[in-house]
């Protein structure tokens, strides 16, 4: 039986009010969540906001996330900006520290190559590094240097090479650990070189480059920030830098594409990460903070003083750069078979 002409104008009418009552809502909504946003980017920080720096004091990392941290506390005129750290297992006691903290900004975490590594070398994770952590920008990209000691002087990288194809896993080289970058910059050389080195891990830089400087272990694949002084005092020869261009902190030492690996490039890169429900204008307002310190002259100084590069990318390009990170170092973990004891 049909309806009658009223109940069916009822029935239209309480349909229009509906509509336009979840539309309204939704724009109300939409409204709110826009409120919101602008309101986290408008009062952060409003408490002391902390970097963790997964490493000991006094590397590159921690060197880093201290300018930044500087920069950060100036900008937000004079509020509380500290340094965290949590040193252990390759960085991941201090990124499990990170991945766990309140996603509201106030725990930023500086993580560099072995973030992008570990993933692919541990079985397991107390943290997915994917899911719970999230870029806020890179900061500085840095060349290592292949160096040797005394007994190798005059030697180039294709003698090494040459000897390391010649009686495999007989030319040792050094590390400050499994999963740093003085392990990995060394595995991409085997990996593109076709070479078989053995892999003489240490407690970080320090005593690696000292049993080199002492001919007890014949190279290490070092970061310039910490190679570079040794090399200039003679102490370390600098055989080749992994960049793509020479460095003008040490001009007469050739890139490794230069001697002997065609296409080669290795930069140890310095990026900031946030847990990963931080709100996403507070990581828009952190990332236009360090692409402005990035212009800063003293800032880039003090970075080029390092022999590194500042950085400057969008959070968009950070978190592609990551992603491409990650695609790069498992190829190579798969095929050097590297792992994490």
């Amino acid at each position: 039986m049909p309806l009658p002409a009223s109940c069916i104008r009822h029935t239209h009418r309480r349909a229009a009010i509906h509509a336009a009552l979840s539309a309204t809502l939704g724009v109300a909504l939409a409204f709110t969540a826009t409120s919101t946003l602008a309101q986290d980017a408008a009062s952060y920080p409003d408490k002391p906001v902390k970097i963790v720096v997964p490493f000991p004091p006094g590397g590159a990392a921690d060197m880093f996330a201290r300018l930044v941290a500087l920069k950060l506390s100036d900008a937000w005129g004079g509020k509380a900006v500290i340094i965290d750290n949590k040193p252990g297992a390759g960085g991941v006691i201090g990124t499990d520290v990170a991945a766990k903290s309140p996603a509201d900004g106030s725990t930023l975490l500086m993580v560099t190559i072995g973030h992008a590594v570990n993933p692919f070398m541990y079985a397991k994770l107390p943290y997915d590094t994917r899911s719970d952590l999230v870029p806020v920008g890179v900061v500085a990209q840095v060349p290592s240097v292949v160096v040797t000691g005394p007994a190798l002087k005059g030697k180039t990288l294709k003698d090494l090479l040459a000897a390391a194809k010649d009686k495999p896993e007989t030319l040792q080289y050094a590390s400050s650990g499994v999963g740093t970058t003085s392990h990995v910059g060394a595995a991409l050389i085997e990996s593109m070189a076709g070479a078989h080195m053995l892999h003489v891990p240490y407690k970080g830089a320090a005593p690696a480059l000292q049993d080199v400087m002492g001919d007890r272990v014949a190279l290490s694949v070092d970061i310039i920030t910490s190679s570079m002084p040794l090399i200039k005092s003679g102490k370390l020869n600098g055989v080749a830098i992994t960049s793509a261009k020479r460095s003008p902190k040490l001009p007469d030492v050739p890139t490794i594409a230069e001697a002997g690996i065609p296409g080669f490039e290795f930069m140890s890169w310095y990026m900031l990460l946030a847990p990963a429900k931080t709100p996403s204008a507070v990581l828009e307002k952190l990332n236009a903070e360090l692409r402005r310190m990035a212009t800063a002259p003293d800032f880039r100084q003090r970075i080029e003083d390092t022999g590194g590069e500042v950085a400057s990318m969008t959070l968009k390009e950070s978190n592609d750069y990551l992603n491409a990170e990650f695609v790069r170092w498992a190829k190579v973990v798969k095929d050097r078979n590297l792992k994490a004891e």
